[in-house]
């Protein structure tokens, strides 16, 4: 076959297009769901403007803010230093699993369960690379504890965010219904941590020192907490332009290495599920579930959360069912599961380079779907 005047074989496409998929895996399935369903009959959002308009377009300014900042820290060796201050305090595996995921479910109760990730994440990788243990599986359960974290306070995740909103209630009391079943689930995942991670002490591997870039760490880390507090204010989106501007001028490289290929899954995240959630069976049953009781509202967040994502989840059944506890309870819930029912879910494993890292995730995030759904289920509905 000629193609662009050169001869290739049928064989070096299939290998080409394999490697795609194994880079970029989650990016071609969400773009062939989205064809399906524009092609399925969703007409209204064929338009460029449409299918703009789905997009959460501060949220996204949020996320490739922080990867941009999260990746110029990489690149200045401070999360190096960093993680091996904290490798040092460490006694072994359990006790720094222990520590990571109290420390990300703490972030995620305020700075929300995305911009979590993107600060331990790295870390995390960065002690990989200290030490010969196998730690990798620690990124599964600080995802896990960013899901638990975040369910505490209204800006916890952006589910919460639109309940809190949509019902007009209270800081104080939306916390106060939401402490009991949080303490009860942060309990459930100490239990998993204390029986996955063993006592095992730390390998430190020796490495070659690699120099540490203070003037640009220092500007990351301002850049990093002016950001969050512009993200909070939904301040991104203007933001945003300011901060590629910075990053030219301090360090250009940082603009290619950021991973802008994570930020393009999230864009066709918010399509597909928005266009998902307009399809007239999926409203219809999801209808139903929402008409029911409590345990039936549950029961049907946590299930939607496994196909549309948790946000798009509160947002459909909301319309459907005034039990809000119910619904806040099954949307966070949800969250854990398939690694779909919440974005959180995706930044943590798109972070890490190990396609068995998907693998590893679904066995133990299945588990504590399963446990937490039930403890919730039978002790707080």
């Amino acid at each position: 076959m000629t193609l662009l005047g050169k001869t290739v074989s049928a064989r070096t496409i299939r290998c080409g297009a394999k490697g795609v998929f194994k880079r970029h895996g989650e990016a071609v399935v969400l773009a062939v769901l989205l064809v399906l369903l524009l092609w399925h009959g969703a007409s209204r959002y064929l338009t460029l403007r449409a299918v703009v308009a789905l997009v959460d377009w501060e949220t996204i300014a949020a996320l490739a803010g922080i990867i941009l900042i999260t990746t110029a820290i990489r690149r200045s060796r401070w999360f190096d230093r960093l993680a091996l201050q904290v490798v040092a305090r460490a006694r072994d595996e359990r006790t720094l699993a222990l520590a990571l995921a109290l420390t990300t479910a703490a972030l995620a109760t305020f700075l929300t369960n995305d911009i979590a990730l993107l600060i331990m994440v790295p870390l995390t990788l960065s002690m990989q690379a200290l030490l010969d243990n196998d730690i990798a599986r620690m990124v599964i359960f600080e995802a896990l504890a960013a899901n638990v974290g975040s369910m505490l306070t209204p800006v916890g995740n952006p589910q919460n965010l639109f309940l809190w909103h949509r019902w007009g209630l209270s800081f104080p009391a939306f916390v106060a219904q939401m402490a009991w079943p949080v303490a009860l689930l942060t309990v459930l995942l100490l239990a998993m941590l204390w029986f996955v991670f063993p006592p095992k002490p730390l390998a430190l591997r020796l490495r070659s020192a690699c120099a540490y870039r203070a003037r640009l760490a220092v500007i990351s880390l301002l850049a990093l907490a002016a950001y969050i507090v512009l993200a909070e204010m939904r301040l991104a989106l203007y933001a945003f332009p300011a901060l590629l501007l910075l990053f030219v001028v301090v360090d250009r490289p940082t603009l290619q290495e950021a991973n802008w290929p994570l930020v393009a899954v999230f864009v066709l995240m918010f399509v597909d599920f928005n266009l998902l959630a307009a399809v007239g069976w999926v409203q219809a049953l999801l209808g139903r579930w929402g008409a029911g009781g409590g345990e039936s509202v549950f029961l049907g967040a946590v299930a939607a959360s496994q196909v549309v994502s948790n946000v798009p989840a509160a947002i459909l059944l909301a319309r459907f069912s005034h039990a809000w506890r119910a619904l806040a309870l099954g949307v966070n819930v949800g969250g854990n599961g398939l690694f779909v029912g919440s974005l959180a879910n995706l930044i943590a494993l798109k972070m890490v380079d190990d396609p068995a890292i998907w693998r590893t995730f679904h066995r133990y995030s299945l588990v504590y779907l399963a446990l937490s759904a039930g403890l919730v289920y039978w002790l707080m509905l």
